[in-house]
């Protein structure tokens, strides 16, 4: 994002998040990495904007911002994207920047109305992606092949979600559809693999790494794949989050399924451009439509490719960062 604003006249300048430290916790270290935050704050000249992404880690961090508010007038925006206020620990300090915050960006509707509560300025700018990484990988539906169920993300984080796509998995198998599974981030996790290989007669691929910090490995794994699965429990951290894995197999132009929890259900347009899945017969049913029915694929995947160029790109989100940092200067 900050490359995305220097293009547009904006001088950005990136320091790393606070590390976490115990509350009590006395070290060099920590003496060390308060004075290099120190000097970073007081070089903030009148009219900068400082923008805070995960920053709630540390209380050294959120005690200098709270004086640095209060006493030199800095103007600061609050982004985030998880509802990390339901962890314990952080709601106190979630609240306390949101409440101090110029204006809070969020990442879901969920979370606006979280922070709605306790700021008045508050903007909903979605996950966005550099959406010209993935669109050079764009499906090829074309290219006749076994057909490819795809799952993409940190693998470990999921485990409860993966269980709830066993029944699913094992009613296509059972009905006679003949297709591989491709898991993107299982990390060799034993809990993982032992999760799918209690589905009898999958075919199945694990695909321990990938090196996340370029988008464009990710799109080349998910370029593989005919559809995306994002299974999600109906809790209340999943209600929070952002849908990113979907925007990343939509950005490449791949039919998501995805649970209909949370922000999936203003990403995706049921049946139009990718599908909404609440019930186990859902995901079953919905799979084996396109299972069967493959010239519905290309169709739907350009449509889910606009939505994320015309909503979830940088393009199209960066200018709202714009009118809100010029909103508040």
């Amino acid at each position: 994002m900050a490359s995305e604003l220097n293009l547009r006249g904006y001088k950005t300048v990136v320091h790393e998040s606070p590390n976490w430290r115990p509350f009590f916790e006395l070290s060099a270290a920590r003496i060390k990495e308060l004075r290099r935050y120190i000097k970073i704050l007081f070089s903030i000249k009148r009219g900068d904007i400082i923008y805070l992404v995960r920053t709630v880690y540390q209380y050294d961090f959120l005690l200098l911002i709270i004086l640095f508010k209060i006493f030199f007038r800095k103007k600061f925006i609050f982004d985030f994207d998880d509802p990390i206020f339901l962890r314990k620990g952080f709601k106190l300090k979630m609240i306390i920047l949101t409440k101090l915050a110029d204006a809070a960006i969020v990442g879901s509707h969920y979370l606006a109305e979280w922070a709605a509560g306790y700021n008045k300025n508050v903007f909903i700018v979605p996950t966005s992606v550099p959406f010209e990484n993935y669109s050079k990988y764009t499906k090829n539906y074309q290219k006749a092949g076994k057909f490819v169920i795809g799952w993409l993300g940190y693998g470990p984080a999921h485990i409860e979600n993966f269980k709830s796509l066993v029944p699913a998995l094992q009613s296509l198998i059972d009905s006679g559809a003949i297709f591989k599974f491709v898991l993107v981030g299982s990390l060799g996790d034993k809990k993982i693999y032992d999760i799918f290989n209690s589905i009898s007669k999958l075919e199945i691929q694990f695909i321990d790494t990938v090196v996340w910090e370029n988008s464009e490995n990710e799109a080349r794994e998910i370029q593989k794949f005919d559809i995306g699965l994002m299974p999600l429990l109906d809790t209340e951290w999943n209600r929070g989050k952002c849908a990113f894995k979907a925007i990343e197999y939509m950005a490449c132009g791949v039919v998501p399924i995805v649970s209909a929890v949370g922000e999936s259900n203003y990403l995706i347009q049921d049946g139009a451009n990718g599908f909404l899945a609440k019930t186990n017969q859902d995901w079953v049913k919905k799979i084996m439509n396109l299972y069967k029915n493959r010239e519905l694929l290309p169709s739907i995947g350009e449509k889910a490719q606009l939505t994320i160029k015309n909503q979830y790109s940088f393009s199209a989100n960066v200018p709202k960062i714009v009118r809100i940092i010029e909103g508040i200067k």
